[in-house]
Protein backbone atom coordinates (compact mmCIF):
# COMPACT_ATOMS: atom_id res chain seq x y z
CA UNK A 1 0.00 0.00 0.00
CA UNK A 2 1.45 3.26 -0.47
CA UNK A 3 2.23 5.59 1.77
CA UNK A 4 -0.81 7.26 3.43
CA UNK A 5 0.25 10.28 4.88
CA UNK A 6 2.51 10.81 1.13
CA UNK A 7 -0.77 10.70 -0.77
CA UNK A 8 -2.57 12.62 1.77
CA UNK A 9 0.15 15.44 1.37
CA UNK A 10 -0.48 15.67 -2.43
CA UNK A 11 -3.94 15.87 -1.82
CA UNK A 12 -3.28 19.13 0.30
CA UNK A 13 -1.65 20.99 -2.35
CA UNK A 14 -4.93 21.59 -4.33
CA UNK A 15 -7.39 24.35 -2.86
CA UNK A 16 -10.20 22.61 -0.25
CA UNK A 17 -12.73 23.65 -3.24
CA UNK A 18 -11.33 21.73 -5.84
CA UNK A 19 -10.69 18.17 -3.44
CA UNK A 20 -14.66 18.93 -2.65
CA UNK A 21 -15.88 18.90 -6.34
CA UNK A 22 -13.94 16.05 -6.88
CA UNK A 23 -15.72 14.68 -3.81
CA UNK A 24 -19.04 15.56 -5.26
CA UNK A 25 -18.29 13.82 -8.84
CA UNK A 26 -17.67 10.58 -7.04
CA UNK A 27 -21.73 9.75 -7.76
CA UNK A 28 -23.56 6.73 -9.94
CA UNK A 29 -26.30 10.05 -10.47
CA UNK A 30 -25.98 12.11 -13.40
CA UNK A 31 -25.36 15.65 -11.72
CA UNK A 32 -23.26 18.50 -12.82
CA UNK A 33 -21.29 20.16 -10.21
CA UNK A 34 -20.11 23.81 -10.45
CA UNK A 35 -17.69 25.89 -8.17
CA UNK A 36 -17.98 29.47 -7.35
CA UNK A 37 -21.31 29.88 -9.80
CA UNK A 38 -23.96 28.93 -7.85
CA UNK A 39 -22.47 28.61 -4.08
CA UNK A 40 -18.80 27.84 -3.54
CA UNK A 41 -19.60 24.26 -4.30
CA UNK A 42 -23.25 23.39 -5.84
CA UNK A 43 -24.38 20.14 -6.98
CA UNK A 44 -27.53 20.52 -9.56
CA UNK A 45 -29.43 17.33 -10.46
CA UNK A 46 -31.09 16.42 -13.28
CA UNK A 47 -34.25 16.94 -11.85
CA UNK A 48 -33.60 20.69 -11.22
CA UNK A 49 -32.91 20.12 -7.24
CA UNK A 50 -29.60 22.02 -6.24
CA UNK A 51 -27.43 21.48 -2.78
CA UNK A 52 -25.65 24.64 -2.13
CA UNK A 53 -22.32 24.37 0.16
CA UNK A 54 -20.41 26.65 1.58
CA UNK A 55 -16.85 25.39 2.22
CA UNK A 56 -15.16 26.17 5.34
CA UNK A 57 -11.48 26.01 6.26
CA UNK A 58 -10.43 26.01 9.86
CA UNK A 59 -6.64 26.08 10.62
CA UNK A 60 -6.53 28.54 13.32
CA UNK A 61 -8.33 29.48 16.67
CA UNK A 62 -11.10 30.66 14.35
CA UNK A 63 -14.60 28.66 15.07
CA UNK A 64 -16.79 28.94 12.20
CA UNK A 65 -20.10 27.19 13.69
CA UNK A 66 -19.77 29.10 17.05
CA UNK A 67 -23.31 30.88 18.29
CA UNK A 68 -21.27 34.21 17.76
CA UNK A 69 -19.17 33.52 14.33
CA UNK A 70 -19.03 36.37 11.97
CA UNK A 71 -18.45 33.32 9.19
CA UNK A 72 -21.56 31.16 10.20
CA UNK A 73 -23.88 34.23 10.13
CA UNK A 74 -22.24 35.46 6.99
CA UNK A 75 -22.98 31.84 5.74
CA UNK A 76 -26.54 32.32 5.86
CA UNK A 77 -26.48 35.91 4.67
CA UNK A 78 -25.56 34.62 1.55
CA UNK A 79 -27.60 31.76 1.19
CA UNK A 80 -31.05 34.70 1.98
CA UNK A 81 -29.17 36.78 -0.55
CA UNK A 82 -29.31 34.21 -3.01
CA UNK A 83 -32.86 33.10 -2.71
CA UNK A 84 -34.09 37.05 -2.38
CA UNK A 85 -32.05 37.98 -5.91
CA UNK A 86 -33.43 34.96 -7.40
CA UNK A 87 -29.93 33.25 -8.10
CA UNK A 88 -31.28 30.23 -6.22
CA UNK A 89 -34.97 28.98 -5.42
CA UNK A 90 -36.51 28.04 -1.50
CA UNK A 91 -38.54 25.18 -3.31
CA UNK A 92 -35.41 23.05 -5.31
CA UNK A 93 -32.21 24.30 -2.88
CA UNK A 94 -30.98 22.55 0.44
CA UNK A 95 -28.17 24.31 2.03
CA UNK A 96 -24.99 22.64 3.85
CA UNK A 97 -22.20 24.32 5.40
CA UNK A 98 -19.44 22.23 5.15
CA UNK A 99 -16.51 22.63 7.84
CA UNK A 100 -12.87 21.55 7.30
CA UNK A 101 -10.55 21.55 10.22
CA UNK A 102 -7.62 20.30 11.26
CA UNK A 103 -8.11 20.33 15.38
CA UNK A 104 -11.55 19.30 17.23
CA UNK A 105 -14.14 21.96 17.15
CA UNK A 106 -17.51 22.58 19.61
CA UNK A 107 -20.12 23.23 17.50
CA UNK A 108 -22.68 25.77 18.91
CA UNK A 109 -26.41 25.51 20.10
CA UNK A 110 -26.87 27.99 17.50
CA UNK A 111 -25.36 26.14 14.78
CA UNK A 112 -26.36 22.51 16.32
CA UNK A 113 -29.99 23.51 16.24
CA UNK A 114 -30.56 24.82 12.97
CA UNK A 115 -28.71 21.83 11.42
CA UNK A 116 -31.11 19.22 13.72
CA UNK A 117 -34.42 21.10 12.59
CA UNK A 118 -36.84 19.20 10.58
CA UNK A 119 -39.45 20.90 10.22
CA UNK A 120 -41.03 24.29 9.66
CA UNK A 121 -42.05 24.52 13.33
CA UNK A 122 -38.77 23.03 14.61
CA UNK A 123 -37.12 25.78 12.30
CA UNK A 124 -38.94 28.93 14.01
CA UNK A 125 -38.53 27.98 17.19
CA UNK A 126 -34.87 27.58 16.79
CA UNK A 127 -34.86 30.89 15.31
CA UNK A 128 -36.61 32.74 17.69
CA UNK A 129 -34.32 31.13 20.23
CA UNK A 130 -31.40 32.30 18.18
CA UNK A 131 -32.84 35.97 18.20
CA UNK A 132 -33.15 35.63 21.74
CA UNK A 133 -29.71 34.42 22.30
CA UNK A 134 -27.96 37.20 20.38
CA UNK A 135 -30.12 39.99 20.83
CA UNK A 136 -31.91 39.22 23.80
CA UNK A 137 -36.16 39.27 24.75
CA UNK A 138 -36.41 42.86 24.71
CA UNK A 139 -33.25 43.59 21.67
CA UNK A 140 -31.20 44.77 25.06
CA UNK A 141 -28.55 42.85 23.77
CA UNK A 142 -28.59 44.57 20.18
CA UNK A 143 -26.21 47.32 20.83
CA UNK A 144 -23.71 44.90 22.20
CA UNK A 145 -23.33 43.04 18.97
CA UNK A 146 -19.95 43.27 17.49
CA UNK A 147 -20.41 45.65 13.95
CA UNK A 148 -18.46 42.25 12.19
CA UNK A 149 -21.72 40.72 11.73
CA UNK A 150 -24.15 43.29 13.35
CA UNK A 151 -25.48 43.41 9.60
CA UNK A 152 -26.16 40.45 9.17
CA UNK A 153 -28.47 39.65 12.22
CA UNK A 154 -29.98 42.95 10.84
CA UNK A 155 -30.79 41.32 7.64
CA UNK A 156 -31.98 37.74 9.08
CA UNK A 157 -33.96 38.96 12.11
CA UNK A 158 -35.95 41.35 10.07
CA UNK A 159 -39.61 40.56 10.70
CA UNK A 160 -39.90 40.87 6.62
CA UNK A 161 -37.42 38.30 6.23
CA UNK A 162 -38.40 35.78 9.01
CA UNK A 163 -40.54 33.40 6.34
CA UNK A 164 -37.54 32.51 4.35
CA UNK A 165 -34.96 32.34 6.61
CA UNK A 166 -36.57 30.20 8.28
CA UNK A 167 -37.53 28.11 5.48
CA UNK A 168 -33.65 27.88 4.89
CA UNK A 169 -32.57 26.83 8.45
CA UNK A 170 -35.52 24.02 7.72
CA UNK A 171 -33.50 22.98 4.58
CA UNK A 172 -29.72 23.48 5.85
CA UNK A 173 -27.29 21.08 7.50
CA UNK A 174 -23.87 21.46 9.34
CA UNK A 175 -21.28 19.23 8.04
CA UNK A 176 -18.15 19.09 10.14
CA UNK A 177 -14.61 17.11 9.33
CA UNK A 178 -12.11 16.88 12.23
CA UNK A 179 -8.42 16.41 10.89
CA UNK A 180 -10.35 13.36 8.72
CA UNK A 181 -11.25 15.45 5.11
CA UNK A 182 -8.73 13.72 2.55
CA UNK A 183 -9.01 10.73 4.70
CA UNK A 184 -12.78 10.31 3.66
CA UNK A 185 -12.33 11.67 0.37
CA UNK A 186 -9.59 8.58 -0.37
CA UNK A 187 -12.26 6.31 1.26
CA UNK A 188 -14.96 7.59 -0.81
CA UNK A 189 -13.13 7.54 -4.24
CA UNK A 190 -11.53 3.77 -3.06
CA UNK A 191 -15.76 2.85 -3.22
CA UNK A 192 -15.50 3.12 -6.90
CA UNK A 193 -17.15 0.03 -8.64
CA UNK A 194 -13.96 -1.98 -10.26
CA UNK A 195 -11.37 0.66 -9.30
CA UNK A 196 -8.02 -0.96 -9.36
CA UNK A 197 -7.12 -0.92 -5.58
CA UNK A 198 -3.43 -0.84 -5.89
CA UNK A 199 -3.70 2.13 -8.18
CA UNK A 200 -6.10 4.48 -6.66
CA UNK A 201 -3.80 7.04 -4.89
CA UNK A 202 -2.41 7.44 -8.25
CA UNK A 203 -5.72 7.66 -9.63
CA UNK A 204 -7.11 9.96 -6.78
CA UNK A 205 -4.31 12.62 -7.57
CA UNK A 206 -4.48 12.53 -11.50
CA UNK A 207 -8.25 13.37 -11.37
CA UNK A 208 -7.81 16.08 -8.95
CA UNK A 209 -5.13 17.51 -11.33
CA UNK A 210 -8.03 16.81 -13.90
CA UNK A 211 -10.54 18.67 -12.42
CA UNK A 212 -8.41 21.62 -11.12
CA UNK A 213 -7.53 21.77 -14.97
CA UNK A 214 -11.02 21.93 -15.84
CA UNK A 215 -11.38 24.84 -13.33
CA UNK A 216 -8.90 26.40 -14.32
CA UNK A 217 -9.81 26.22 -18.09
CA UNK A 218 -13.40 27.25 -17.79
CA UNK A 219 -11.97 30.17 -15.16
CA UNK A 220 -8.93 31.40 -18.16
CA UNK A 221 -12.32 31.03 -21.01
CA UNK A 222 -14.51 33.47 -18.24
CA UNK A 223 -17.03 30.76 -18.05
CA UNK A 224 -18.57 28.87 -14.67
CA UNK A 225 -16.48 26.39 -13.40
CA UNK A 226 -18.95 23.34 -13.98
CA UNK A 227 -18.66 19.28 -14.67
CA UNK A 228 -20.67 17.04 -15.17
CA UNK A 229 -20.35 13.83 -13.39
CA UNK A 230 -20.84 11.71 -16.40
CA UNK A 231 -17.96 13.47 -18.14
CA UNK A 232 -15.51 12.82 -15.09
CA UNK A 233 -16.48 9.15 -14.86
CA UNK A 234 -15.29 9.36 -18.65
CA UNK A 235 -11.81 10.89 -17.89
CA UNK A 236 -11.54 8.13 -14.86
CA UNK A 237 -12.52 5.37 -16.92
CA UNK A 238 -9.37 5.90 -19.36
CA UNK A 239 -7.38 5.94 -17.01
CA UNK A 240 -8.23 2.85 -15.12
CA UNK A 241 -8.30 0.87 -18.66
CA UNK A 242 -4.82 2.79 -19.09
CA UNK A 243 -3.41 1.02 -15.51
CA UNK A 244 -5.53 -1.91 -16.70
CA UNK A 245 -2.66 -2.90 -19.53
CA UNK A 246 -0.14 -4.00 -17.29
CA UNK A 247 2.45 -3.76 -19.87
CA UNK A 248 2.38 -0.04 -20.04
CA UNK A 249 1.66 0.96 -16.52
CA UNK A 250 1.84 4.64 -16.40
CA UNK A 251 3.91 6.45 -13.92
CA UNK A 252 3.27 6.26 -10.00
CA UNK A 253 5.54 8.40 -8.85
CA UNK A 254 4.88 12.62 -9.05
CA UNK A 255 7.54 14.85 -11.22
CA UNK A 256 10.12 15.82 -8.09
CA UNK A 257 10.19 19.58 -7.46
CA UNK A 258 12.33 21.90 -8.37
CA UNK A 259 14.49 22.97 -5.46
CA UNK A 260 14.37 19.50 -4.72
CA UNK A 261 16.48 19.03 -7.65
CA UNK A 262 18.80 22.08 -7.02
CA UNK A 263 19.63 20.42 -3.77
CA UNK A 264 20.65 17.20 -5.09
CA UNK A 265 22.41 18.44 -7.66
CA UNK A 266 24.69 20.91 -5.40
CA UNK A 267 25.09 17.42 -3.06
CA UNK A 268 27.72 16.29 -5.58
CA UNK A 269 26.95 12.98 -5.36
CA UNK A 270 29.35 10.26 -7.74
CA UNK A 271 26.88 10.12 -10.59
CA UNK A 272 26.86 14.03 -10.72
CA UNK A 273 30.69 14.10 -10.82
CA UNK A 274 30.52 11.61 -13.43
CA UNK A 275 28.19 14.59 -15.65
CA UNK A 276 31.06 16.93 -14.19
CA UNK A 277 33.95 14.21 -15.97
CA UNK A 278 32.33 14.94 -19.38
CA UNK A 279 31.72 18.50 -18.90
CA UNK A 280 27.97 18.37 -18.74
CA UNK A 281 26.28 21.51 -18.67
CA UNK A 282 24.07 22.61 -15.52
CA UNK A 283 20.64 22.02 -17.41
CA UNK A 284 22.08 18.39 -18.10
CA UNK A 285 22.74 17.99 -14.59
CA UNK A 286 19.33 18.98 -13.75
CA UNK A 287 17.87 16.33 -15.94
CA UNK A 288 19.46 13.51 -14.74
CA UNK A 289 19.04 14.98 -10.72
CA UNK A 290 15.63 14.61 -11.37
CA UNK A 291 15.62 11.27 -13.39
CA UNK A 292 17.51 9.63 -10.37
CA UNK A 293 14.80 10.79 -7.72
CA UNK A 294 11.97 9.92 -9.62
CA UNK A 295 13.21 6.68 -10.94
CA UNK A 296 13.90 5.94 -7.03
CA UNK A 297 10.75 6.49 -5.88
CA UNK A 298 8.85 4.95 -8.64
CA UNK A 299 10.66 1.67 -8.07
CA UNK A 300 9.70 1.76 -4.26
CA UNK A 301 6.17 2.51 -5.09
CA UNK A 302 5.69 -0.50 -7.96
CA UNK A 303 7.78 -2.87 -5.03
CA UNK A 304 5.10 -2.30 -2.47
CA UNK A 305 2.46 -3.05 -5.36
CA UNK A 306 4.09 -6.21 -6.45
CA UNK A 307 4.79 -5.08 -10.11
CA UNK A 308 7.81 -6.51 -10.45
CA UNK A 309 10.07 -8.65 -8.68
CA UNK A 310 13.45 -8.51 -6.91
CA UNK A 311 14.93 -10.94 -10.12
CA UNK A 312 13.07 -8.84 -12.53
CA UNK A 313 14.83 -5.69 -11.47
CA UNK A 314 18.52 -7.41 -11.55
CA UNK A 315 17.92 -8.59 -15.07
CA UNK A 316 17.01 -5.39 -15.73
CA UNK A 317 20.08 -3.08 -14.54
CA UNK A 318 22.01 -6.13 -15.36
CA UNK A 319 20.61 -5.77 -19.12
CA UNK A 320 21.90 -2.26 -18.69
CA UNK A 321 25.21 -2.80 -17.80
CA UNK A 322 25.13 -5.00 -20.51
CA UNK A 323 24.53 -2.15 -23.12
CA UNK A 324 26.44 0.09 -21.44
CA UNK A 325 29.79 -2.16 -22.28
CA UNK A 326 28.89 -2.54 -25.72
CA UNK A 327 28.11 1.45 -26.25
CA UNK A 328 31.40 1.81 -24.52
CA UNK A 329 33.70 -0.57 -26.57
CA UNK A 330 31.52 1.22 -29.95
CA UNK A 331 32.48 4.14 -28.73
CA UNK A 332 35.91 3.44 -27.56
CA UNK A 333 36.66 2.56 -31.60
CA UNK A 334 36.07 6.49 -32.58
CA UNK A 335 39.36 6.85 -31.48
CA UNK A 336 40.21 10.26 -33.04
CA UNK A 337 38.10 11.65 -30.40
CA UNK A 338 39.03 13.02 -26.87
CA UNK A 339 38.42 11.44 -24.25
CA UNK A 340 35.46 13.91 -22.76
CA UNK A 341 33.74 13.37 -26.16
CA UNK A 342 33.86 10.29 -25.97
CA UNK A 343 32.23 10.22 -23.14
CA UNK A 344 29.48 12.48 -23.89
CA UNK A 345 28.80 10.29 -27.35
CA UNK A 346 28.65 7.00 -24.90
CA UNK A 347 26.19 8.98 -22.55
CA UNK A 348 23.63 10.41 -24.81
CA UNK A 349 23.77 6.73 -27.44
CA UNK A 350 22.95 5.40 -23.91
CA UNK A 351 20.08 7.46 -23.03
CA UNK A 352 18.79 6.94 -26.32
CA UNK A 353 18.85 3.15 -25.46
CA UNK A 354 17.59 3.05 -22.23
CA UNK A 355 14.09 4.50 -23.16
CA UNK A 356 13.36 1.23 -24.98
CA UNK A 357 14.84 -0.99 -21.93
CA UNK A 358 11.56 -3.17 -20.78
CA UNK A 359 11.40 -4.23 -17.49
CA UNK A 360 9.77 -7.64 -16.74
CA UNK A 361 8.88 -7.82 -20.45
CA UNK A 362 6.87 -4.06 -19.45
CA UNK A 363 6.96 -0.87 -20.98
CA UNK A 364 7.98 1.49 -18.20
CA UNK A 365 8.30 5.40 -17.88
CA UNK A 366 10.88 7.00 -20.23
CA UNK A 367 12.50 8.33 -17.28
CA UNK A 368 12.93 5.03 -15.40
CA UNK A 369 15.64 3.85 -18.46
CA UNK A 370 17.80 7.22 -17.78
CA UNK A 371 17.40 7.26 -13.90
CA UNK A 372 18.33 3.83 -14.11
CA UNK A 373 21.55 4.94 -15.92
CA UNK A 374 22.06 7.17 -13.13
CA UNK A 375 21.82 4.75 -10.00
CA UNK A 376 24.51 2.63 -11.81
CA UNK A 377 26.68 5.20 -12.43
CA UNK A 378 26.21 6.38 -8.54
CA UNK A 379 26.68 2.71 -7.36
CA UNK A 380 29.11 1.73 -5.35
CA UNK A 381 29.93 4.76 -4.00
CA UNK A 382 34.21 4.18 -4.72
CA UNK A 383 33.85 1.99 -7.85
CA UNK A 384 30.24 2.83 -10.09
CA UNK A 385 28.71 -0.22 -12.45
CA UNK A 386 29.00 2.61 -14.84
CA UNK A 387 30.77 5.68 -15.80
CA UNK A 388 31.17 8.20 -19.15
CA UNK A 389 34.31 9.09 -19.16
CA UNK A 390 37.00 6.40 -19.99
CA UNK A 391 38.91 6.98 -17.00
CA UNK A 392 35.86 7.66 -14.95
CA UNK A 393 37.14 5.14 -12.00
CA UNK A 394 40.52 6.61 -11.69
CA UNK A 395 39.44 10.40 -11.83
CA UNK A 396 37.13 9.95 -9.31
CA UNK A 397 39.40 8.50 -7.07
CA UNK A 398 41.66 11.66 -7.52
CA UNK A 399 38.70 13.86 -7.22
CA UNK A 400 38.22 14.70 -10.75
CA UNK A 401 34.93 14.22 -10.75
CA UNK A 402 34.24 17.44 -7.81
CA UNK A 403 33.74 20.56 -9.15
CA UNK A 404 35.94 23.85 -7.68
Amino acid sequence: MENNTHAVGQLQGYLLQVRHMLFELISLDDITVSVESLDDVAIQSEDGSICAEQIKSVTSSNNPIADRSVVFWKTLYNWHDYITNGSLSLDKTIFKMIVVANKEIASGTVAESFSNSIDEATAREVFQAARKTLWGEKEELKSDVPESYSKYLEKLFAPENAPAVINIIRKMSVEVHENDYDDKLRAKFNRIPALISEFSDALLIFMLGWVNEKVNEQGQQGQAALIKSSEFNTALQAQMRMYNQRDAIPALSQAIDDSAVRIEVNQQDVYIQQLDLIESDFDSKLEAASEYLRTSAEKTMRAEKGLFTPQSLNEYTEAMKQLWNNKRRLVELANTDTDVTKGKRLYLSLRESAINQKLQGNEVPIFFGTGTLQTLANAPKNDPSIGWHSQYKELLKTGGGQNE
